[in-house]
């Protein structure tokens, strides 16, 4: 039977937390009745990540391991598009694997799937939170406000990871970005072509891993899909 939901988690040395997040995702599954699989992508960990997710893989059919070792690009939004391109479901998740975003919020999200195309779990509208550092809070408040200035999109949160997209909507935009611009590349083409986008509040809480975020990488590749929305609003495709 075809799934209705996909959540995509794309993990690079986290096997302190790949247990925990895979069998979570599973038990919101049961609880919710929601018939749903996992796309999970080992992201050429160095550590037990894809060992351990391979381990509960072998007891639950609802669990896609994909194992990358060998591609040409190890960035994030490379190994994301792997996982859409594998995706069976209607909807699609995509899930940090460092449980900064919790499984149990889920349903909050899928229960608007009617409301909008992209629904967005926000840290910056009214009931949302988010234990950052302060830098990287006002790096992301910035990026998002010049965003909306720019782009036309009324989104307060745009670079957060935690969205669900139709994958229809996924599978018709042409997406380019290898990195974590990848984020921001979805719902700027989206936006531009039409679909839709609102937002609900989440608690995004501070992973226990030491952050590896390159600030100048992240602004490079989040630069990008700006410069190409600007093309696309004021001189179309």
């Amino acid at each position: 039977m075809k799934p209705f939901l996909s959540v995509v988690i794309s993990a690079l040395n986290e096997e302190k937390t790949v247990t925990s997040v895979i069998t979570r995702v599973l038990e919101v599954f049961d609880k919710h009745k929601i018939n749903g699989e996992i796309v999970f992508l080992n992201n050429h960990s160095t550590d037990k990540t894809g060992e351990l997710a391979d381990k509960i893989a072998r007891k639950d059919k609802r669990v896609n391991v994909i194992q990358r070792y060998d591609r040409p690009n190890k960035d994030l939004g490379s190994s994301l598009k792997e996982g859409f391109a594998n995706a069976k479901g209607e909807f699609v998740i995509i899930l940090d694997c460092d449980l900064s975003h919790d499984p149990e919020e889920i349903p909050n999200l899928l229960k608007h799937k009617d409301e909008a195309d992209i629904i967005i779990g926000s840290r910056f509208v009214k009931g949302g939170k988010a234990d950052m550092a302060f830098k990287r809070t006002i790096i992301s408040r910035t990026y998002n406000t010049v965003a909306k200035l720019l782009i036309g999109l009324n989104v307060n949160d745009i670079t957060t990871g935690f969205k669900l997209y139709r994958k229809k909507m996924l599978d018709e935009l042409q997406l380019e970005s290898n990195g974590f611009g990848l984020h921001v590349e979805i719902p700027i083409k989206a936006h531009l072509k039409g679909y839709t986008a609102m937002e609900v509040p989440i608690y995004y809480k501070r992973s226990d891993k030491k952050s590896t975020l390159n600030y100048k990488k992240q602004f490079k590749s989040y630069s990008k899909p700006i410069l190409e929305g600007l093309k696309m609003r004021f001189f179309g495709n």
